[in-house]
């Protein structure tokens, strides 16, 4: 046990990775297997397997956390109070068995009892209410990995253009559509009801299906450690292809192969360097890729009203390039950078060495 703590501590890239595909993939696979099983009983472990599952990767950061800085606490009293872990614990955990219920109640349709969806609920709260939770931890290494999901850096704007960037991509595909082919372009249809289901899928998403789970793993743990070693566009593009193979047992059964070539492969490498432009411009804060991601699922309730076009595409592939060039991204993140991780690089790897910069 003692050899296997000294490698993730000596290799916290790659013990993540492993990490992240073990407990998903061994979580998903068996979720999708028994998914068409009408027995209850199944059902029940088949949303609790998925609810693990996506929870992988930020798993993985706490975990390899821990076993490369195992501190028990710090004199800083204040910042690590039992009050105030499970005060964000409770708060968490009543904030997102709430966004649970509705969201089963709405995919439900009613074919499951309110009764039953409050209790399913109950033990899938606690993951997003353990994760912010740990933003309190005593553990000083585990509250500085977790903390900018609660005491978010940057400017404002940043966190506007995370949550605006893909409603206005949407919205500006659907007009160029209109504008160029002539062709009737669904932008009509978006009530007050539309936009109610899509804030509940943005919850939804944001606790439980791409948001903290996701983006404090790929964005939160993987990307400054990436950065260390690599330019951003360079740490983006191969965090896109760990990040896309992540998906691989979901995306089997769920998508067309159309579709993988679309997203995965065209689309996914350009939405990965956004995601990552966000993190650098908000110098590292997790609580900016979490919210964009969030912004982007949440759009899937309104796709027969607002459809994907490839202007939108276009228009997409163009903001990521813009990205690319207005940040130099092909240049290294200066040493000082707080989206790099730096200092726990030299750390590991020699602490005697000079970070690197530009």
């Amino acid at each position: 046990m003692n050899r296997l703590t000294k490698w993730v501590g000596q290799h916290h890239l790659a013990a993540f990775f492993v990490l992240a595909y073990a407990i998903t993939w061994a979580a998903i696979i068996p979720a999708v297997a028994l998914r068409s099983d009408d027995r209850e009983l199944v059902q029940v472990l088949v949303f609790y397997l998925g609810r693990i599952g996506v929870y992988g990767p930020v798993l993985a950061g706490i975990l390899v956390t821990r076993a490369a800085a195992p501190d028990r606490g710090t004199p800083d009293r204040k910042r690590s109070s039992r009050a105030a872990r499970w005060i964000a614990f409770f708060a968490t955990w009543v904030v997102a068995w709430a966004i649970g219920c509705l969201y089963l109640h709405r995919a439900a349709s009613g074919e499951i009892p309110s009764t039953v969806i409050a209790v399913l609920n109950v033990p899938a709260a606690m993951l997003p209410a353990f994760v912010l939770s740990c933003s309190f931890s005593k553990v000083s290494s585990l509250r500085n990995y977790l903390s900018t999901l609660v005491r978010p850096r940057g400017a404002l704007l940043w966190y506007l253009v995370a949550l605006l960037t893909f409603p206005a991509i949407h919205v500006l595909g659907n007009v160029l559509t209109r504008l160029v082919t002539g062709s009737p372009a669904q932008v009509g249809g978006v009530g007050i009801d539309r936009i109610g289901l899509a804030v509940l899928e943005f919850l939804s998403v944001f606790f439980f299906s791409g948001g903290i789970n996701e983006e404090s793993g790929w964005r939160g743990f993987a990307l400054p450690k990436l950065q260390a070693l690599h330019s951003p566009l360079i740490a983006n593009l191969i965090l896109w292809f760990f990040w896309a193979a992540w998906h691989l047992p979901l995306d089997l059964v769920e998508y067309s192969r159309e579709w993988h070539v679309i997203n995965r492969l065209v689309l996914l490498p350009f939405i990965t360097i956004l995601f990552g432009w966000v993190y650098n411009r908000t110098q590292g804060s997790i609580l900016a890729p979490a919210l964009f991601h969030a912004s982007m699922n949440s759009l899937n309730v309104l796709i027969d009203v607002l459809p994907v076009t490839t202007a939108g595409s276009a228009l997409l592939i163009t903001f990521g390039l813009l990205a690319i060039v207005s940040d130099r991204m092909w240049e290294r993140l200066p040493a000082a950078s707080l989206a790099a991780g730096y200092q726990v690089t030299r750390q590991t790897q020699n602490p005697d060495s000079a970070g690197p910069g530009r």
